[in-house]
């Protein structure tokens, strides 16, 4: 077995090499002092010490995020019993998971360093120590973040506790921070990054150094996109729009960046290949061990002798360690949710044959239940016998599950190998969130584009997919920090358009065009628009196909539809008199009394259609079909969060952000859940809410 060690690669050594002592589990005090004046490898040795500090809290971020939701179901009988716990929402202050003087290691350390460096030291024209700044802030309020969604209400410190005395006298003044509050700090705190026209060059590589196939940089915050999550979450708090719009400016500015482009792809989907829904192709479960699909990641450690690891793949997985017994599966809900979904297959063989086909909803159909709907869950998630073992061990279970999502590509796990990395921001989910923020900011259309087309110049110029209203209060999103420009837009739309949200340039961001794809050798090969690098698909198509041609996933409903004025009248020539005269002067009288009677249809028949689509578009863009759209793409987008991110740890989160933008999250830290009203609607889709409880954690008591 091949051994992975952070510190045995010789950068996570142990941080700030200080004895500590604890203060009511709270905050870790540093008794020994660095020097003041750092040299460039203190400033290393810290920082590495801070991603160390970070890795404590890798199990407790998606553990808390998912095991508390209704995603999963807990094995009552072999799953530990802090993780029961989290599964019942009623989380005493001595579970393992709750514990908050972790992720005040992070920030205490992030604090100390931010004080000691010299964050003047110039070299080159250039600020020695920015990468690092920027690496501590940003580990400082990802932890906060955290603190402020798991607790509601938290101390709150931004100078270092170097004393035991200090840390309690913070805990005995019972000053604690709301989410508002400590978003207002950290965001003020980041606000500089993002006028500067450097993305990555943000993140430190220490010499272009990888792990476990991550480039260093990896292990750092996009700043960016760590600034979408912040004011995405303050918008969802507060209800502030403009926070929201800055979401989606930093979401744009994150994936748009110049030369470092990112889209979701349309390579790695799990798909039927062929029109009787028995040929399977699954590249999905590539995206969670691929590079460019992790926005940042956690280093750890593969053997426990060497520093701090993970137990996610046996929470997960079937392993001999865990008597393959994982401590949690996939729910019904989840199931539900999954098979619920229309799977869309377009079949182009020509300009006139062309053919749309959905799979059956008859679960009898297919060699396995979990292929009804959307293939994304099947693809992540199987089973197979384990008689050959059980048979000899009455402790071993019968059968081996395992999740994809925590298997780095492997399709079974060794019991003493343990995962060497895991994501904290995934680039897809990025976009899902981008989706929610232009929904929550008014624009329902966009949004849904993010879901079933894929955002490229040719979606954002197409009318019938974007109207003109949010194109054009699309363009007053401008980004921060440097300015986009596409050729395409000419004359006065070049002026309109530049450095606007709108641009997503068309050298390189292209959407599928499948009237020209062919399947071969198990491959699906897509054409994109000439010179576009990168396909940026609908991500709902990632597991059900071909959803921009899909007619049961829609933005709006037959009864919006309806509401839309069809009787355009159709040009005839049946009053035109006939001219029986064959001589040639009376076919060209005929022919001109034709031409004369047409090309008066034709003005009326186009001042009707004028007239109806200035009707429709008024219509379409009434307050109650706007709002009727936001509240129908709502639901798309956090059934999208759901059957995307599953078992990542978004879940908990993604149901908590959705009821405090809808004002059901009342009480402060002893709100109570409650599940969005559409899901408890729908039993049959969702099932029986099984989530109950507070939203919030408790803090010890003094």
């Amino acid at each position: 077995m091949k051994i992975k060690s952070i510190i045995i690669s010789g950068l996570l050594l142990a941080g700030l090499g200080a004895s500590t002592t604890s203060c009511e589990d709270m905050f870790t005090a540093e008794n020994n002092l660095v020097s003041t004046d750092l040299t460039p490898q203190d400033t290393l040795w810290q920082m590495m010490g801070i991603v160390q500090r970070m890795q404590k809290l890798a199990d407790r971020t998606i553990l808390l995020g998912e095991v508390r939701a209704d995603l999963v179901t807990v094995d009552d009988i072999h799953a530990s019993a802090d993780i029961k716990e989290l599964a019942t929402n009623q989380v005493s202050t001595t579970n393992s998971y709750n514990s908050p003087a972790e992720y005040y290691d992070v920030i205490n350390n992030c604090n100390l360093y931010l004080s000691k460096v010299d964050s003047l030291l110039k070299t080159h024209g250039e600020y020695y120590y920015e990468r690092e700044i920027c690496a501590a802030k940003c580990f400082r309020a990802w932890c906060y973040l955290e603190l402020a969604k798991i607790y509601a209400e938290v101390p709150f410190v931004t100078e270092p506790v170097l004393t035991s005395d200090a840390a309690e006298e913070i805990l005995e003044s019972g000053s604690k921070a709301d989410m508002k509050t400590i978003l207002d700090f950290v965001i003020d705190d980041l606000q500089k990054y993002p006028y500067m026209s450097k993305n990555d060059d943000l993140r430190q590589d220490y010499g272009k150094q990888t792990w476990d196939g991550y480039s260093y940089k990896k292990f750092f915050f996009p700043v960016r996109a760590l600034l979408a999550e912040l004011y995405l979450w303050r918008g969802s708090y507060t209800g502030d729009q403009q926070d929201y719009i800055n979401a989606i400016r930093m979401y744009h500015d994150y994936f748009c960046f110049p030369d470092e482009e990112i889209a979701v792809g349309a390579n790695y989907t799990a798909q039927w290949l062929n029109k009787d829904f028995t040929l399977r192709l699954n590249l999905y479960d590539t995206r969670f061990y691929l590079a460019k699909e992790a926005a940042c990641v956690l280093p750890l450690d593969s053997v426990e002798y060497y520093g701090n690891t993970t137990d996610l793949r046996a929470v997960f997985n079937s392993q001999y360690s865990n008597n393959y017994y994982p401590a949690v599966v996939p729910s019904q809900a989840i199931k539900n949710l999954s098979k619920s979904q229309d799977y869309c297959y377009y079949k182009y063989s020509s300009s006139t044959a062309r053919d749309t086909i959905y799979g059956s909803h008859d679960a009898n159909s297919y060699d396995d239940p979990l292929y009804e709907g959307d293939l994304r869950l099947s693809s992540i998630f199987n089973s197979t016998s384990n008689l050959s073992e059980s048979q000899y061990n009455s402790n071993y279970n019968d059968m081996k599950y395992y999740n994809a999502k925590y298997l780095s590509g492997s399709s079974s796990v060794s019991t003493d190998e343990r995962m060497a990395s895991v994501t904290l921001f995934r680039n897809t989910i990025l976009y899902i969130h981008m989706a929610e923020a232009l929904n929550r900011a008014g624009f329902p259309e966009t949004s849904f584009a993010v879901l079933a087309y894929g955002l490229s110049y040719d979606v954002l110029n197409n009318r019938d997919i974007i109207s003109q209203d949010e194109f054009d209060r699309l363009c007053e999103i401008k980004s921060y920090g440097f300015t986009l420009t596409d050729a395409k837009y000419t004359d006065e739309l070049s002026a309109k358009t530049t450095g606007s949200f709108v641009i997503w340039p068309s050298s390189v961001f292209a959407t599928p065009d499948k009237d020209n794809s062919t399947a071969g050798g198990g491959t699906i090969v897509i054409d994109l628009t000439s010179g576009a690098s990168l396909t940026n698909t609908g991500i709902h198509s990632l597991g059900c196909g071909d959803t921009e041609y899909n007619k049961y996933y829609y933005l709006d409903d037959s009864v919006t539809l309806a509401g839309l004025i069809e009787d355009i009248p159709v040009p005839t020539y049946a009053s035109v008199n006939t001219l029986n005269s064959r001589s040639t002067a009376a076919d060209t009288l005929r022919h001109d009394s034709l031409v004369a009677y047409n090309d008066s249809l034709l003005r009326d028949y186009t001042a009707a259609q004028a007239e109806v689509d200035s009707l429709n578009n008024v219509y379409l863009h009434s307050e109650s079909v706007t709002a009727k759209r936001i509240a129908h793409v709502k639901q798309l987008i956090l059934d999208e969060e759901a059957l995307e991110g599953a078992f990542e740890g978004y879940r908990f989160y993604d149901l908590l952000r959705y009821q405090m933008q809808e004002g059901k999250v009342v009480g402060g830290s002893s709100a109570t859940i409650s599940m969005p009203e559409y899901m408890l609607n729908d039993t049959e889709k969702y099932g029986t809410p099984t989530m109950s409880g507070r939203w919030y954690l408790k803090l010890k008591d003094r």
